[in-house]
């Protein structure tokens, strides 16, 4: 057993409704229900306000630029697919989450993660390209901030400021039909502007 998966163990046993430690492994009914009640109890994130300011088909390479990590290039999409934009504007909530919970959905209902994030259209930054540990941050004209984490190879974390605008750049098969953006807080903006 490694030191995650011990930790991981803890944090679910500490979280079941049982009196000792004796009772937490016991087996018979209700444990699997005692084990799912605890994960059940796991905080989503608050409700964001958030709306659509912006949806783009971009069938062009899309320039980035961040002078800090002295990194540029172009976000190009694979034969067959398009970049799709995604532009929202936050009212009043501080939004801290996993870039991967910002979910475009299609009218098929396929879900895809955003390849890049920023905090407008024109300040948009390729997740892969963000090295392990570092932070990109990027002060808006919106009186807002957005920062974008990489914590592992698979793990990114979007935080923004009430009233920040966040851009998210999906690819997408080409003839796919965008439906909605799924937030964090598991509810879904419309994309029918």
């Amino acid at each position: 057993m490694t030191a995650n998966s011990l930790i991981g163990l803890l944090l679910v046993l500490a979280f079941l409704p049982a009196s000792s430690p004796a009772e937490w492994f016991a087996s018979g009914p209700g444990r699997a229900a005692a084990v799912q009640g605890a994960t059940d109890r796991v905080p989503q994130h608050p409700p964001i306000a958030a709306r659509v300011t912006r949806v783009d088909r971009i069938r062009r390479p899309v320039e980035f630029s961040n002078p800090a990590l002295r990194m540029s290039g172009t976000i190009e999409p694979r034969a067959g697919s398009l970049l799709q934009l995604i532009e929202i504007a936050l009212g009043d909530t501080d939004v801290e989450a996993e870039a991967a919970t910002f979910q475009l959905v299609t009218a098929d209902d396929i879900r895809y993660a955003p390849i890049a994030v920023g905090g407008g259209a024109q300040l948009l930054f390729p997740l892969d390209r963000l090295p392990i540990g570092h932070e990109m941050t990027q002060i808006l004209p919106v009186d807002g901030i957005i920062a974008v984490t990489r914590n592992s190879a698979t793990t990114v974390t979007v935080e923004a400021t009430s009233m920040a605008t966040l851009a998210f750049l999906y690819e997408v098969p080409r003839d796919a039909t965008v439906k909605t953006l799924t937030l964090p807080d598991g509810s879904a903006l419309a994309l029918d502007k």
